[in-house]
């Protein structure tokens, strides 16, 4: 979701019944680094060691919030990525960062995570969905800087997933049932662009459709579902996993990134998916 990178949230999707100790076991892992948003800053570490890392995202704000990740490269800094963010009046950002990923659409006084495998170097951290009159988060100077150290001798695999999605260009590609219950959803870009996924439940008569057709930014409530999880923006070829339990109902998943050469919204272009889950396991399209 960003206007710059517009509204980034969305997608999601659900697996196999998964052990409930499985995802307790993701969100008190050890390992597991805590920033706070705010309207409009990120509070957290100012350093943290590489390889896979669990990213929590507490929203203390009154908007929804995400946290994404951006690898500068060597040579650039904090200074260099504002100065062109500007330059091109915050719609773009440049394409000499690397999006390794973050949180998605955290509504207000809520929480979520996403685990990333971060490579050790200087990153800027944004949130890019819009504020209610559709102008970025970043905008208003939502943006931190982290360092990310060498990874520990003892750093960790990533986690077991039951689910797969396959984001591509320009479309979702599900890989294991989607059942009742608590996931650990593995999220890969196999596309040639940068893409996001953002979970929607949907109400029983809605669809994706329906939900970006009544979507207004500035944290107002939806009347044809909420968003529930998901990761932000990833390089082709990385990879994310997220926690994720479903219920029976109506589900979507959604990317809003935009095409660097025609600036439309991949949803606009096919990367969207509804799925329904039964009770009794089996799900519909």
């Amino acid at each position: 979701m960003v206007i710059l990178i517009q509204p980034i949230f969305w997608l999601l999707l659900a697996g196999l019944c998964l052990p409930q100790a499985l995802v307790a076991q993701v969100l008190t892992d050890p390992n597991q680094v805590t920033f706070f948003a705010k309207d409009y800053s990120f509070h957290g570490p100012a350093s943290i060691p590489g390889g896979w890392q669990t990213i929590r995202l507490m929203n203390q704000g009154r908007d929804f919030h995400q946290v994404q990740f951006l690898k500068l490269p060597p040579g650039k800094t904090s200074a260099d990525f504002e100065q062109a963010l500007k330059a091109k009046n915050f719609r773009q950002i440049p394409p000499w960062v690397h999006r390794y990923g973050g949180v998605n659409s955290v509504p207000p006084g809520s929480e979520a995570s996403a685990i990333l495998n971060l490579v050790p170097g200087e990153y800027v951290l944004i949130c890019g969905i819009p504020d209610i009159e559709g102008r970025a988060h970043v905008v208003h100077g939502m943006i931190s800087s982290v360092s990310v150290t060498p990874p520990p001798i003892s750093s960790p695999p990533p986690p077991h997933a039951d689910i797969i999605i396959r984001g591509g260009d320009f479309s979702f590609v599900v890989e294991g049932p989607l059942t009742p219950g608590p996931h650990i959803i593995q999220f890969r870009n196999d596309g040639a662009q940068a893409h996001e996924i953002l979970v929607l439940k949907l109400q029983p008569w809605a669809s994706t459709q329906s939900f970006l057709k009544t979507y207004r930014p500035g944290g107002t409530p939806n009347p044809t579902g909420e968003t529930i999880g998901g990761v932000v923006g990833l390089d082709p070829g990385l990879e994310s996993y997220f926690p994720l339990d479903l219920e029976p109902g109506r589900y979507g998943l959604l990317c809003f990134l935009r095409d660097p050469a025609t600036g439309a919204p991949h949803f606009t272009l096919g990367m969207w998916f509804d799925f329904e889950v039964q009770p009794d396991g089996d799900a519909r399209p």
